[in-house]
């Protein structure tokens, strides 16, 4: 049995991204389905109210937000390595522009065309979510300007393949790969979307392959079963490192949230802090001590 237990749901894009990360490296990690949206009860008890999707899980330590989940599986699995030739800045980088602005674009495309067909709590969940308010009206009012600029960015994809390499490095996949593919496979479900990839030949062929890595050894796991895991394991050991002080010293209480969306605190005590990773213990009564880990870039400490 694989030690990955991985919260998501099989529409979330977020999910995708580390799903084909999962069938790029050839991994076996088990399955649990979470609801698309608040309440999440077997989700909370690991992760003290962080709400995003998804959340990676090995025994009792948390990884919130798709870039601890990568660092810990490059670490974990370094081989095939997401990035080759020291692509790192390109990595990561890409993933501000992909997961930040591109994908302000794709959503924009899925609420204009099916807005008005989804369930008015998920709509409203959606809006608490983002800290404002999603005029449904207006996004499909806007529908023919967002496929015109999502037009325009995946014209400099198609330029980025133009001399015949099968990845945006080169011939082997990278991370690049992989910030990008997650939304063309997000608005692929809206059919004009769909006709404009496809209007781009060289793109196309590229997401053909990049889908061809597929989703890794899958298995389906209860959330009563992965909360059992959490709780059986003894973390009152672990400890990092204070690498970046800033003021604060080991077993200070501190709080955690992102800066963008979701902006729910998250409290417990310092254990590590470096610059691209802080970790907190968190206790509660469902599993007792857990470790949760969170990104630098883009969260707030406090």
């Amino acid at each position: 049995m694989s030690d990955i237990i991985f919260h998501h749901y099989d529409p979330s894009p977020f999910g995708e991204k580390i799903r084909s990360i999962f069938g790029f490296k050839g991994l076996a990690w088990q399955s649990v389905q979470i609801p698309r949206m608040m309440p999440k009860p077997d989700v909370m008890p690991l992760t003290g109210g962080y709400r995003k999707t998804p959340v990676m899980q090995i025994g009792a330590h948390i990884f919130c937000d798709t870039q601890t989940i990568i660092r810990e599986l490059e670490t974990r699995f370094p081989t095939p390595t997401l990035f080759p030739n020291n692509s790192e800045f390109l990595g990561w980088g890409m993933s501000f522009w992909t997961d930040k602005l591109l994908f302000g674009a794709s959503a924009g495309i899925v609420f204009g065309a099916f807005g008005d067909k989804m369930p008015e709590e998920f709509i409203k969940d959606r809006a608490e979510y983002s800290g404002g308010n999603i005029n449904v009206e207006k996004m499909k009012a806007a529908l023919p300007y967002t496929m015109q600029q999502y037009k325009t960015m995946l014209d400099w994809a198609e330029q980025g393949l133009s001399d015949g390499r099968s990845f945006f490095l080169g011939e082997e996949a990278s991370l690049v790969d992989f910030d990008l593919y997650y939304n063309l496979w997000f608005v692929s479900r809206v059919p004009e979307a769909k006709s404009l990839v496809d209007e781009f030949p060289k793109l196309s062929k590229w997401v053909e392959r990049v889908a061809g890595f597929g989703h890794g050894q899958q298995s389906e796991l209860s959330s009563t079963d992965a909360l059992a895991v959490a709780k059986e394991d003894d973390v009152s050991g672990w400890s990092g490192s204070i690498e970046e002080g800033e003021g604060l010293s080991k077993g200070n209480t501190i709080t955690v949230m992102p800066n963008d969306t979701g902006r729910v605190p998250v409290t417990g005590e310092l254990l590590s802090l470096t610059k691209q990773e802080v970790a907190i213990r968190h206790n509660n009564d469902t599993v007792g001590d857990v470790i949760i880990h969170f990104p630098r870039a883009g969260f707030i400490i406090s």
